[in-house]
């Protein structure tokens, strides 16, 4: 019906669900930080990531050249983030979150734009992993507002939503194949779902406390797991007839 594929030769993930993927990782880091020493690494990383994605992109459609100078130059941008935030040396309190963000988010990229569909998931699920504990460590320690942790947290499992979706497809129907309706679909439903679980935490801000924020961390805690919950059940595969 939908004219894909069923053998892929290119198992690789598809392009539209790791951009949205990258997206919301990238979001998630810059959108839960707080303080330009975390934020300023976060953003020459996010640049260089960005470059080695557009490389990537570039040399599964035949342009070789230009796409191995854009990869090796974005991750050289993106390694010199990371290195940036370690020589402005801040409190390592400030430090260990924002080294699991920078480091998390560069394995997502390196998953859903692998050199090898076979490291795919395995990256992307140990950069998702990364970002969240980085996320809710700063949290913790940089006390954003309430709605930054909530769209921080709902950004990194719509990031993990995104990727097994394009890991799934990838591996069914290729990478190369058109999924660009079946991936957007997919999407509209888990922005839906994002967007729920979003609302449900900021209506602890009109909860009246006057001690530290406990209703608001369970409200964050209930609306994650609602959204995991949620994601888990949007449909991955597609027919392949």
């Amino acid at each position: 019906m939908t004219g894909l594929p069923g053998d892929p030769t290119d198992p690789f993930p598809t392009t539209v669900s790791a951009g949205v993927t990258l997206v919301a990782i990238f979001g998630a880091c810059l959108v839960g930080s707080t303080g330009a020493i975390r934020i300023a690494p976060l953003l020459v990383e996010t640049a260089g990531l960005t470059l080695y994605a557009v490389g990537m992109w570039s040399r599964r459609r035949g342009h070789r050249l230009a796409g191995r100078s854009a990869t090796a130059v974005g991750l050289l941008i993106a390694g010199g983030g990371l290195l940036g935030a370690v020589a402005l040396a801040p409190p390592l309190p400030t430090l260990l979150p924002l080294l699991a963000c920078g480091l998390g988010a560069l394995s997502v990229t390196l998953g859903v734009f692998p050199v090898s569909a076979r490291v795919a998931r395995p990256l992307s699920t140990v950069g998702i992993a990364l970002v969240f504990v980085g996320v809710t460590a700063t949290t913790v320690v940089g006390t954003p507002s309430l709605w930054r942790s909530a769209v921080a947290v709902t950004l990194v499992l719509l990031s993990w939503d995104a990727s097994e979706r394009a890991i799934a497809l990838g591996n069914r129907v290729g990478g190369t194949a058109e999924t660009v309706t079946v991936e957007l679909t997919g999407l509209a439903a888990s922005v839906v779902v994002a967007a729920v679980a979003i609302a449900l935490t900021l209506a602890a801000a009109r909860v009246p406390i006057t001690g530290p924020s406990i209703i608001g961390l369970a409200f964050l805690l209930i609306s994650s797991v609602f959204c995991l919950l949620a994601l888990t059940h949007v449909p991955q595969s597609v027919d392949a007839d």
